[in-house]
């Protein structure tokens, strides 16, 4: 199969802007190997009602769902229109079956990488300008990767796409947003609250290969509601290939919600058609997975979609707006360490009328294998994920519609790493209320060997290694002594050099002062400061070297080496122990 390449956002056939001409090349459905799915018919016959239930918010509107429709396929050259280097343009409102007054809508996006390094896509409300914001990310050539989008309209009901680097683009339409003055029944999203973990077959049984599991949702929605709103993850596939959620009595659809690599845990957020079955202890209400090669499936649901049969109210209308960042711990240092969290606040006047919000999940520079989730802001941390990392330095996102409190809502990290969130509507209602104080972050852990210490007064800048004591030292490198601490730890470590021999590194340890510095510098870029607080000669023996090391109350680093009475270089007889205390310590990275 060919395919087509976007990079300088022209046709290579015609050296002609590509328009979105043609209804029959432009609104295919998706194939069973499709990237990933859409949402067709998550809500039947969403009708404005009229009443007065409460004030309507400014620019609120109800979700209308589409049948899996294609919009756009770079590969075939169709339903888009170049404006930029590596930028195309896709009209959504007004097409065949689309409303024109649409105002937002939701899709899914998917890359296909074409170069050999890492890309971004950004999608936003077309001719604005591009946000500092990103749809997905793809690690590699060749990689595959769909994320579920919600995106503001701009001119002519369109969308922009922005290509960070060479790649194929697939756009598929699952529902539109349209304006409404009134309160409406159906099309309204209404929160669960804390998100809730509805299946984990790892405490059961993996889902074979081509094999299918019934998500009961009977307790956690009403038996008007029409569709589910969840977060899907694949955990263990056992090679390339598919999972599809699709409504409990309906046959399997030929198209997918998630396409993870073997062995690689992916989540996506999913809003799917409800269904009833009967079943031998009566009717039960839910969804089905599917999965092609087989997998542990984990549903964690957020909330569910209206229907027709609901009264008329204001709350759970999505208010869009252009992506607009609200956090990014790059550029402050701060990321994420295992088991942190950090709260983010939520702009107004979302921050006070907000049951929900619909955001853009990053993590990057990922520290490990590990999940992060999305939780209101102080309250409990359910057993849920909203993405999984499965290797140290890999960048995902994944599309989240999460719960918040007045104080906003935070994201935690499991195994550690940067996060960046980006806000794309909101959903108006009643902010669930706060039931705990802020999360505690535990101190990060000791900070791996290599080393590299820095005393200024000494002009010493040198790696430090443990093992092989003689080894090190006689390399001209310092010691990390066997059994002490590392830095971070709240410990006391201990360096040992040489002063005369192979550099003489620890030459004038007899010349530092109260006060001086010493920082160390870890091999995952955190730079701790310590102050000169102590000074002590002792015996060659380790138990008394150890024991004048620990002198000090606090994390201390201590500088060991032979040395006279006089405390000048050098005798094996006795020891110098310079004792520093920890001062703070920063992340570079």
């Amino acid at each position: 199969m060919s395919y087509f390449v976007l990079m300088d956002g022209r046709d290579p056939a015609t050296n002609t802007d590509a328009g979105a001409q043609g209804v029959d090349s432009s609104t295919r459905r998706l194939g069973r190997r499709a990237f990933i799915a859409g949402t067709a018919g998550v809500i039947a016959g969403a009708t404005v009602l009229s009443g007065t239930a409460n004030a309507v918010e400014p620019g609120a509107s109800f979700f209308v769902p589409m049948s899996p429709t294609r919009l756009c396929d770079t590969r075939e050259r169709t339903g888009y229109k170049t404006v930029g280097t590596r930028t195309i343009r896709v009209r959504v409102a007004g097409r065949p079956g689309v409303p024109a007054n649409a105002v937002a809508a939701v899709l899914t996006v998917t890359a296909v990488n074409r170069t050999q390094g890492p890309i971004f896509v950004s999608t936003y409300p077309a001719a604005t300008t591009r946000p500092e914001a990103s749809s997905l990310n793809c690690g590699r050539f060749d990689e595959r990767i769909a994320n579920l989008v919600t995106v503001k309209l701009g001119a002519d009901g369109a969308i922009d796409i922005y290509s960070h680097g060479p790649a194929e683009i697939i756009v598929d339409l699952a529902g539109v947003y349209i304006p409404t003055t009134v309160p409406v029944g159906a099309g309204r999203f209404v929160s669960i609250g804390t998100a809730r973990r509805v299946l984990d077959t790892r405490k059961s049984a993996k889902i074979r290969p081509g094999g299918e599991v019934m998500v009961d949702l009977t307790k956690y929605v009403t038996p008007t509601a029409i569709a589910v709103v969840a977060n899907l993850t694949a955990v263990e596939p056992n090679a390339q290939g598919f999972v599809t959620a699709y409504p409990a009595n309906e046959t399997r659809p030929g198209t997918s919600n998630l396409n993870p690599a073997g062995g690689q845990n992916r989540a996506v957020g999913v809003m799917t058609k409800l269904g009833t079955v009967q079943t031998a202890t009566g009717a039960v209400r839910g969804i089905k997975v599917f999965t092609q090669q087989g997998a542990h499936i984990l549903v964690d649901v957020i909330g569910y979609i209206t229907g027709a049969g609901d009264p008329a109210t204001a709350d759970g209308l999505f208010v869009p707006m252009a992506p607009r960042r609200l956090m990014d711990t790059r550029p402050v240092h701060q990321r994420l360490w295992p088991g942190w969290t950090k709260p983010i606040a939520i702009p107004s006047p979302a921050s006070s009328r907000a049951q929900a919000v619909v955001l853009n999940l990053t993590a990057t520079k990922t520290m490990g294998m590990g999940f992060y989730a999305l939780v209101p802001t102080n309250t409990p941390r359910p057993e849920v994920s909203t993405l999984n990392a499965n290797w140290a330095g890999q960048t995902l996102a994944n599309h989240a519609i999460a719960s918040v409190t007045p104080k906003g809502v935070s994201v935690y990290s499991h195994a550690g790493g940067h996060a960046v969130v980006d806000m794309n509507g909101w959903f108006t209602g009643t902010p669930m209320r706060t039931t705990t104080g802020p999360a505690v972050n535990p101190p990060p852990p000791g900070g791996p060997i290599p080393w590299v210490v820095q005393v200024p007064r000494l002009g010493l800048n040198q790696w430090v290694f443990d093992g092989d004591a003689k080894r090190v030292v006689d390399a001209g490198n310092s010691w990390h002594w066997t059994g002490t601490g590392l830095v971070g730890e709240g410990a006391h470590v201990v360096l040992f050099g040489h002063r005369t021999e192979h550099g003489g590194p620890y030459r004038y340890l007899h010349t530092l002062q109260s006060g001086d510095l010493l920082y160390i510098t870890t091999s995952d870029s955190r730079r701790y400061t310590y102050r000169k607080v102590a000074e002590y000669l002792t015996s060659k023996y380790s138990s008394d070297i150890l024991a004048a090391s620990r002198r000090v109350a606090g994390e201390t680093v201590s500088l060991v080496a032979c040395s006279r009475t006089d405390r000048l270089p050098t005798s094996l007889q006795y020891r110098l122990v310079s004792t520093f205390q920890l001062v703070g310590w920063e992340d570079l990275d």
